[in-house]
């Protein structure tokens, strides 16, 4: 599968109703707008990974061993173009067996070079299956089965949590239990009892005894993995800007979520907002704050955003860019005449990131034989080296 699932579900016990996904609410999350950013349509970039070939060398969620290494998802995390690098450092390997095969260097518009790259960085936040055992025990050791019941677990009269199974996604966890918030806060305050926090692959091991208790013939709910644009509207129309910054700006009275969010896959990042739910239950109390309810896919949008907010490169050195720039011989070729040097100053000034990585990987084959001819080695260069020769180029 290349889709992570993601639900949102009407339950009882919120003090607001909550809405099922609808089918033109499913019509709407699965086809995002291309934004010159982090495309959360899997099914886009996995296309771009069929079409361009690279299936045939490398496998991702396939079992059979293929001439490539298989691409594991711990290795994707980072910016555009930390990821991009690890394209660009293994091109001299993949031209060697492309060459060998008699296959042409696939080249990319920018359009589907950012797919790409973007399936990439979306590998890791798909997670890790749950351990359905664990998860009842957790269930129990959370004191959540004093008050619900799962199958012939908790207790009898309790609200069941069985109707969660046929969501396929645990951002249903979270999105009930958030809703479930101030009720679920308010009630274990008078009863002593301390408000469950989770770590490490608690809430995938939690999900995934809810998700057992389905037959094979229950209705399933899947949808995508939400829209980063429209996750960044929620952040401001759920009013989490204005304690929240992020990368500087917003509010001040909580973490920066740029800053916080990083390295984090979907078991991660809903564990940080619901162990944040306690301190925040209270600090609304104190300043007579609403508290924020989440309908349809709007909390799967927003996970997915705060999950994009590292995708984005920061400004380099462009110091460092001119010493890399020369140590890699690139002023050989590019900086040879003044004819050669506007050029890529014109082509480059206005470039983002994107764009940058896009000129530079079609310029391969041509690249490739200079080099040959004039015996200079692969630059290999780090994602944060590339941010800085963009930096240069753009400062000419």
């Amino acid at each position: 599968m290349f889709l992570l699932t993601a639900i949102l579900l009407f339950g009882s016990g919120c003090s607001q109703k909550e809405t099922g996904p609808t089918e033109r609410t499913i019509a709407k999350s699965e086809a995002p707008a291309y934004k010159p950013y982090l495309n959360s349509d899997l099914i886009q970039g996995r296309k771009v990974f069929e079409q361009k070939h690279c299936s045939q060398c490398h496998s991702i969620f396939e079992r059979e061993r293929k001439v490539g290494p298989k691409l594991q998802s711990s290795r994707f995390y980072g910016s555009f173009l930390d990821i991009f690098s690890l394209l660009w450092n293994h091109a001299p390997a993949m031209g060697v067996y492309m060459r060998k095969e008699v296959l042409d260097r696939p080249q990319f518009s920018s359009v589907e070079l950012n797919q790409l790259v973007s399936f990439l960085y979306m590998l890791p936040y798909l997670g890790e299956s749950g351990n359905p055992r664990r998860g009842e025990t957790l269930l129990a050791e959370k004191t959540c089965f004093k008050c619900h019941s799962l199958g012939r677990l908790g207790r009898k009269d309790g609200v069941p949590l069985d109707a969660l199974a046929i969501y396929q996604s645990q951002v249903v966890l979270l999105q009930r239990m958030w809703n479930h918030g101030p009720e679920m806060i308010a009630r274990m305050g008078k009863t002593g009892i301390a408000v469950p926090t989770f770590s490490g692959n608690d809430m995938t091991d939690i999900f995934a005894a809810l998700t057992e208790s389905a037959n094979e013939k229950s209705r399933k709910v899947f949808l995508g993995v939400g829209n980063v644009e429209n996750g960044m509207q929620m952040f401001k129309t759920k009013g989490c800007i204005q304690c929240h910054a992020i990368f500087g700006k917003g509010g001040k009275d909580a973490p920066d979520l740029g800053k916080t969010v990083s390295r984090s896959n979907v078991t991660a990042l809903i564990t940080q907002i619901w162990n944040h739910a306690g301190k925040m239950r209270a600090r609304f109390q104190e300043k007579k704050l609403q508290w924020p309810y989440f309908q349809e896919t709007e909390m799967n949008d927003l996970i997915v955003f705060l999950y994009s907010l590292n995708y984005e490169d920061t400004a380099g050195d462009p110091k460092r860019g001119e010493a890399i720039f020369r140590e890699n011989r690139c002023m050989d070729c590019h900086f040879k005449t003044d004819a050669d040097r506007q050029k890529i100053v014109q082509d480059l000034r206005s470039a983002d990131a994107i764009l940058f990585a896009t000129k530079l990987w079609n310029h391969i084959p041509a690249m490739e034989a200079a080099m040959v001819t004039q015996a200079v080695p692969w630059p290999q260069m780090s994602g944060q080296q590339l941010r800085d020769v963009l930096a240069f180029l753009k400062n000419q």
